[in-house]
């Protein structure tokens, strides 16, 4: 009977588990929301919103964006774990990570203004994808720390597309080998042009966003295709 009884609790708290409040679990004020139409489309939307009055109010709307040329796949965030089913990110597979993360900070080729952490970036500033190194998905400076990595990407690219940026915590605290690296939103190459894993958009609208954040609410980032945001839309009580 104790066996019986145990099963019957195990069954109903699973189909009867109650929603999660994304406000209340992470303390977060700020919600980005970015959805593709499938888990290898390109482009897609990024929605952006603020909590008041208990409720997920909207700032700004479908703005277009595009993701890793792969698409998206599952990748370790703050989303439950048993998520990570299917389609799961792997180091240097193109995807853009889906799930839940928070946004810890900006970083630009100059100073930054925001209510965000900024760091300014140099041609000795690398963030290094080498899964071997002891500074896997981390940002160093190569003039401060002994080289212990075969592979990284230069922050200070040639082009403008890292001249605005926004850092994803994903894979970190610790970084899994080969589970993924260096994600960041910023500015697109162009509306059909997809990145190596990173979310991009127009610099007008990656200005927008970063005079939107701000570090003392916590935002956070939702990225999954359309299909599963309609699920996590109940899980995380989201807009």
């Amino acid at each position: 009977m104790n066996f019986i009884f145990s099963l019957y609790l195990f069954i109903f708290s699973f189909f009867h588990e109650q929603p999660i409040d994304l406000n209340t679990r992470f303390n977060t004020g700020q919600l980005i929301v970015v959805t593709t139409n499938s888990w290898n489309k390109i482009e897609g939307k990024m929605s952006v919103y603020k909590y008041k009055g208990n409720r997920w109010v909207p700032v700004f709307t479908k703005i277009p964006i595009v993701t890793g040329r792969s698409g998206m796949a599952w990748g370790k965030g703050l989303h439950k774990a048993e998520l990570n089913r299917g389609k799961l990110k792997k180091e240097g597979d193109g995807n853009s990570p889906a799930g839940i993360f928070h946004l810890s900070g900006l970083f630009g080729y100059e100073d930054i203004r925001s209510e965000m952490n900024s760091m300014k970036v140099d041609d000795r500033t690398f963030c290094i994808d080498d899964s071997k190194s002891a500074y896997y998905n981390q940002i160093v400076k190569s003039d401060t720390v002994k080289k212990d990595w075969n592979s990284a990407e230069t922050m200070r690219m040639k082009s403008d597309v890292y001249k605005f940026g926004i850092f994803v915590d994903y894979n970190v605290k610790p970084a899994i080998p080969n589970m993924g690296s260096c994600i960041f939103m910023h500015i697109w190459s162009g509306s059909n042009k997809p990145t190596a894993g990173c979310t991009a958009m127009k610099e007008s609208d990656i200005l927008k966003l970063i005079d939107f954040l701000d570090k003392r609410k916590n935002p956070i980032l939702v990225q999954v295709p359309q299909s599963e945001y309609s699920k996590l839309k109940g899980m995380y009580k989201l807009p």
